[in-house]
């Protein structure tokens, strides 16, 4: 390259508006749909005592079998959970509640990539580094998602602030951006668990709810706020970051498990039957996922079903209306990911006819609850 023709070292950083415009990236990828991205150092933040580490091994446990977490999906994917707060004895009761919340039992563990750690022994991310790259090379053993309970008892941004004559609020941005980094580089989510402030939100913005300083908060790249009172059944669970959206989610907290407070648990449980069929089968109509999920001992009325389904279509699944000869027109459901059959066409022999089947068309008839239909 001719070397007049070099960009100066100074503009190497600079790029006009209409080459970034220009630039392709991949879609953001996700462990939890919307919630948690792929290679993000997220935050779960809360008050004492309020449920955060129940709502993060709700977390990992969605994660790591590839169900539900709430009313979002999940990419299944390998999760380690280390509990630095909670011994052994506490945490299996917690696990227990949630993996018969989520229907997993013994004979799923071979398949059930979740891990826990307890040794509060080696703090900070170093030595976190060196244990993971130690399991790697020796054992083969890697992890997606790892979440941290609690950041307070994990950071050693003591001991650093005493070698460099620092203080902690000096150290903290620099220490969470070199975890930010790790995530960035090795494609790994972190969910650090942390505490709120005392005093209630007062200002709207979820960010000064946050323990210590504001640069904790501007280091990460999500945040979630969990509210509730001790006692309470009613809570929220607030999101904002650079991927995710500002949600505002209503909860409602029972026996030590979250749920929607909407009453839209039966509706997932029934989503997450017909996308398990929709993987088998790859396209069905609406009487045929009825027939399976009846099959399966998922007792529901037939309309409770086709409302799941529009619910949510173009989310969850997708669909089309297949044309069929003699005018009979049934909708066909498909998984996102899979592309749909070429749908069979009709020959017209009028401009007539064709104007009225696709009149039927726009109707969105289900074949399977009428007669053949003459043009």
């Amino acid at each position: 390259m001719n070397k007049d023709k070099q960009k100066p070292e100074i503009l190497q950083p600079y790029i006009s508006a209409g080459n970034l415009l220009k630039k392709q990236f991949e879609e953001d990828k996700f462990f939890i749909e919307n919630l948690i991205p792929v290679g993000s150092l997220c935050l779960l933040s809360s008050r004492p005592k309020a449920g955060k580490t129940n709502l993060a091994l709700q977390m990992a446990t969605a994660i790591a079998s590839g169900k539900f977490f709430l009313s979002f999906k999940t990419k299944k994917a390998k999760v380690l959970f280390i509990s630095l707060e909670l011994n052994q004895k506490q945490m299996k009761k917690r696990l227990e509640r949630v993996l018969s919340h989520y229907e997993i039992t013994d004979a799923n563990f071979k398949k059930f990539p979740l891990a826990l750690r307890f040794s509060s022994e080696k703090k900070g991310i170093e030595a976190l580094s060196e244990e993971l790259e130690y399991l790697r090379k020796v054992y083969r053993l890697t992890f997606d998602v790892i979440f941290i309970d609690t950041y307070v008892l994990f950071k050693d941004i003591e001991q650093e602030a005493v070698k460099k004559h620092k203080s902690v609020y000096e150290l903290e941005s620099e220490y969470l951006a070199k975890l930010r980094k790790f995530c960035e580089e090795t494609n790994t989510t972190i969910v650090l668990i942390y505490h709120n402030r005392k005093s209630q939100m007062l200002s709207g913005d979820i960010t000064e709810n946050i323990m210590g300083s504001t640069g904790i908060a501007g280091a990460v790249n999500e945040i979630f706020l969990l509210e509730r009172k001790t006692g309470d059944d009613k809570a929220k669970l607030l999101t904002t970051g650079h991927t995710i959206e500002e949600l505002e989610i209503e909860l409602e907290f029972k026996d030590g498990l979250f749920t929607l407070l909407t009453g839209t648990q039966k509706e997932l449980r029934i989503a997450e039957k017909v996308i398990e069929y929709l993987k088998q089968v790859k396209t069905a109509n609406k009487t045929e996922i009825f027939n399976h999920l009846k099959a399966i001992g998922e007792t529901t009325r037939k309309g409770d079903v086709f409302e799941v389904l529009d619910k949510f279509d173009g989310n969850y699944w997708q669909s089309y209306t297949e044309k069929r000869n003699r005018g009979r027109a049934s909708i066909i459901y498909y998984l996102p990911e899979d592309k749909p059959p070429e749908t069979e066409q009709k020959s017209f022999t009028n401009v007539e006819e064709l104007e009225r089947y696709e009149e039927l068309l726009d109707l969105n008839i289900d074949s399977d609850n009428i007669d053949i239909i003459d043009l």
